[in-house]
């Protein structure tokens, strides 16, 4: 525990080393072993997280204990977290030490009975419980007390939601600032006195230099998020902001479930080519390949029309360059979409996106996530 708190000076630096852009919340996953462990009593909560939170405001993160590794095979786990793995969901190997740097980088977190969700709790990190081991908790243990104090993660509230509340609610409880006190009966102390007793017990001096606690080392680079050449489908859901401009959310299509709060009113973006055939009748939006040298793109459109019954609007990449747009509309209009300096960033499917909700010609600021662009459509 001293270690976690001797990081919490460096959290940018921890956020920075596990990928974490400005603006970009991460969420802790947090599994122990067993059939009551988050990933053992619940792991659709993995689904969920991925489905509910925005993709670009959240990176999700799950730390599996080294037994659930060692117990079923690393191929096991990673075949079981598979599609969402595909989605960005960030795994740690159980060798490492990723987990202490996640808790310090967190921004929330869910868990179960596990010695982590204890220690995130005590490092201040809002959370909710996924999963518990009631009847393995030693009763008027801290983690018991834990259980009682964290809220649990409810079937039907959008977790977006759920997280929001548990961090309003975090800074006033007392219950959770006590058991935090409980972790340690020493603190910032245990390098010192483990290593006297270790000396002690060896019957050797001790070394001159003192015992402190250190931060936690930065995490080894994890594996990069992988693209395939055709990007999953998303449900876009476009809002004008208080401060007008126009914030974009997307969530991954292929996770969402019975739990619908987080979509107010949504498009659906699929790429050409999904070889999914379930969403080519349902998209609003297709994301096309480049047209052939000898196409228009309206001629391109009229190919992507054909295939896609539902579309009103299809997006080419600008033939001049950039991160732009060139759209078609099913009723034959025709409008393009440049970004701003400082906009490209954003991309492609994205200008789709605001073409989609605009409709017309203007300057648009639009914020995804953390990150702001202004698009020049005519």
């Amino acid at each position: 525990m001293d270690d976690l708190r001797a990081g919490l000076p460096f959290r940018a630096e921890y956020r920075a080393a596990l990928g974490l852009t400005p603006g970009r919340k991460l969420l802790v996953l947090t599994s122990t072993w067993g059939p009551h462990s988050l990933l053992g009593a619940n792991m659709d909560l993995v689904r969920r997280a991925l489905a509910e939170l925005p993709h670009d405001e959240y990176r999700v993160l799950a730390a599996v204990h080294p037994n659930v590794w060692y117990g079923h095979s690393g191929w096991q786990v990673r075949a079981w977290l598979a599609p969402y793995l595909r989605a960005g969901l960030l795994l740690p190997a159980p060798e490492t030490d990723t987990w202490k740097a996640a808790l310090v980088a967190a921004d929330a977190f869910i868990g179960d009975h596990g010695s982590l969700t204890l220690y995130a709790a005590a490092l201040g990190v809002p959370g909710l419980l996924g999963a518990f081991g009631d009847d393995v908790v030693a009763a008027g243990s801290p983690m018991d007390r834990l259980g009682a104090a964290l809220p649990r993660v409810a079937p039907d509230v959008p977790l977006g939601r759920q997280l929001r509340r548990a961090a309003a609610a975090r800074a006033d409880d007392e219950r959770l600032a006590a058991i935090g006190g409980l972790v340690t009966s020493r603190p910032t102390r245990a390098a010192e006195l483990l290593r006297r007793l270790y000396y002690e017990r060896l019957e050797l001096d001790e070394p001159a230099w003192p015992a402190v606690p250190r931060p936690v080392a930065l995490p080894l680079p994890l594996p990069a998020e992988r693209y395939g050449p055709v990007p999953p489908p998303m449900f876009v859901d476009v809002r004008p902001e208080p401060d007008g401009t126009l914030g974009l959310r997307r969530h991954v299509a292929e996770f969402q479930g019975a739990v619908t709060g987080h979509l107010a009113d949504p498009h659906l973006v699929v790429a050409e080519g999904d070889p999914d055939g379930r969403w080519a009748g349902a998209a609003d939006v297709v994301l096309g390949r480049a047209p052939g040298p000898r196409e228009t793109y309206r001629s391109a459109a009229e190919r992507v029309f054909a295939a896609h019954g539902g579309c009103w609007l299809v997006a080419f990449p600008d033939r001049e360059g950039g991160a732009g747009c060139v759209a078609v509309t099913r009723d034959g209009g025709v409008l393009g979409g440049r970004w701003e300096e400082g906009g490209a960033a954003l991309g492609f499917g994205v200008a789709a996106s605001v073409l989609y909700a605009v409709a017309r010609s203007g300057v648009v600021s639009v914020r995804v996530g953390g990150a702001v662009g202004v698009l020049q459509v005519g």
